[in-house]
């Protein structure tokens, strides 16, 4: 069953100011993504398709090479407004629970990081809605696992700063394909994998402004500078010995079919 509700989730990343970061800092894994997700649901080709909570067009434009034509969605100003470019790409500003789609519009649909932003009941319904039968939806995450290969102090770093900027509130995680089985859907198959990114100092420092602990500091009124300061000072120590570290991250991926 769907999972209840919170009434005090606020989705920190429709704030102002942070696509740009977004778009500079986060790693752009999605295509390594869709390529799994593509595996499991099978090569049968794709009209048109629905990315949603799209942020700033990355998973959109990934999301196009597979069908074509795809409208990414998403609910914050800021993200859209700096949202990449493909010619087989549209961007919609709007609600994941109230889509102006018609029925059955879509023969697929994509979601990256965004569902426990989400009311789950809501967006749910309108999935089914605007999904013709038989058309799958995929969603999919990328977990900063708080892990940093050969370098054991990264692990104390990341609890000092989890206790400097805690993670906000957010619905339960429905990328975890046990969490949920939304009616008039069946699953398809599911698949967790490691991720593993080199970054080099200052790509790790824009990687972290773009997590939510970060983003909703600056949301809270802390300058985004002295979040940066902070970050590229604090870290020093783990890059003094090397140009690049890896940094861990888990992959997951939901698939399911309308029926």
């Amino acid at each position: 069953m769907t999972p209840p509700q919170s009434e005090s989730i606020t989705n920190p990343f429709v704030a102002p100011g942070v696509g740009s970061i977004y778009d500079r800092g986060r790693p752009y894994h999605h295509p390594r993504s869709l390529a799994r997700l593509h595996a499991l649901v099978g090569d049968a080709p794709l009209g048109r398709a629905l990315d949603l909570a799209c942020g700033t067009g990355m998973s959109t434009v990934a999301l196009s090479d597979l069908a074509a034509f795809v409208v990414g969605v998403d609910a914050s100003p800021e993200m859209l407004g700096v949202a990449r470019r493909a010619p087989n790409c549209g961007y919609l500003l709007a609600h994941a629970e109230h889509l102006p789609f018609p029925d059955a519009f879509f023969d697929a649909a994509t979601c990256c990081s965004g569902v426990h932003w989400f009311d789950q009941l809501s967006f749910f319904d309108e999935l089914r809605r605007v999904l013709r039968p038989g058309g799958w939806v995929g969603l999919y995450d990328h977990y900063f696992m708080g892990e940093m290969l050969d370098v054991p102090a990264f692990a104390q770093w990341v609890r000092v700063a989890l206790e400097r900027y805690p993670l906000p509130p957010r619905n339960p995680q429905v990328g975890d394909p046990h969490s949920l089985s939304p009616l008039g859907f069946e699953a398809v198959d599911d698949e967790f994998f490691v991720d593993d990114i080199a970054l080099t100092h200052e790509q790790f420092c824009d990687y972290q402004l773009t997590i939510s602990t970060f983003v909703t500091a600056a949301e809270r009124g802390t300058p985004r500078s002295e979040l940066r300061a902070w970050l590229l000072e604090s870290t020093a120590p783990l890059f003094a010995d090397a140009p690049t570290r890896t940094v861990r991250s888990l992959g997951s991926i939901t698939c399911s079919r309308r029926l």
